[in-house]
């Protein structure tokens, strides 16, 4: 590990990165996803995620456990994470009950109820069955894009479904993308790298539980938030 100078690196970027190993391997040249309505800001130093841009296929699976209901339509929101999603029953009741729904990476989507539906990063409803679910039924669903399916950056925002609320990087030069048009970014992608914290472009309305949140996830992929001094 190298501390980041100016001399190492653009002007400006010293304010961020405290040290890396190798700054050629921890950045990536990414699109920047084009302004809807208008144009999308991109600032120095805020947090991206990844939109998938393409049809995904959405598989649901068989109940594992008690109960026999089951999903009839299912589909997942423009960008929605590919793998697999877990729909699992938390506060059953005769006849209905209620339920969470898991992303991928394990992190929570949202909740809902059988019989309703549920609208998030996937989309349906679940139906009871003559034998009622119990308490850690799962339904398994699964999200799949096929090959050639476009990958573009968005600013993070951790109550989005689009993918744009998973951290996959930090954008290190300011951008504007206009409507319907997209940029290049220069992203801080993985480490390993230290950066200064306090120099993180947050969202308007963040809270402090979702500022941990995100620390550790940029910590998971190499990047080390410090506070300088």
């Amino acid at each position: 590990m190298k501390a980041y100078t100016f001399e190492t690196g653009l002007p400006g970027l010293s304010d961020l990165i405290h040290s890396e190993y190798d700054p050629t391997y921890t950045t990536d040249k990414r699109v920047g996803l084009g302004g809807v309505g208008s144009a999308r800001a991109f600032a120095a130093f805020v947090l991206v995620g990844t939109v998938l841009i393409g049809a995904a296929t959405v598989t649901a699976g068989a109940v594992v456990g008690t109960g026999n209901g089951a999903i009839g339509v299912v589909t997942a929101d423009t960008g929605a994470s590919a793998g697999q999603y877990e729909v699992v029953i938390v506060s059953p009741a005769a006849g209905g009950g209620a339920f969470q729904v898991i992303r991928p990476d394990g992190s929570l989507d949202g909740a809902g109820n059988v019989g309703s539906p549920y609208n998030g990063a996937i989309n349906f409803t679940l139906a009871d069955g003559a034998a009622d679910f119990v308490a850690g039924d799962r339904i398994p669903v699964t999200v799949a894009y096929e090959d050639g399916v476009i990958e573009k950056d968005a600013p993070w925002d951790p109550a989005a479904t689009d993918g744009s609320q998973i951290i996959t990087g930090i954008n290190l030069l300011p951008a504007e993308a206009p409507v319907g048009v997209d940029v290049e970014l220069t992203v801080l992608a993985r480490g390993p790298v230290i950066i200064r914290r306090e120099a993180i472009a947050w969202p308007t309305g963040v809270t402090d539980d979702q500022k941990e949140a995100a620390y550790r996830r940029l910590a998971s992929l190499g990047i080390q938030p410090r506070v300088s001094g």
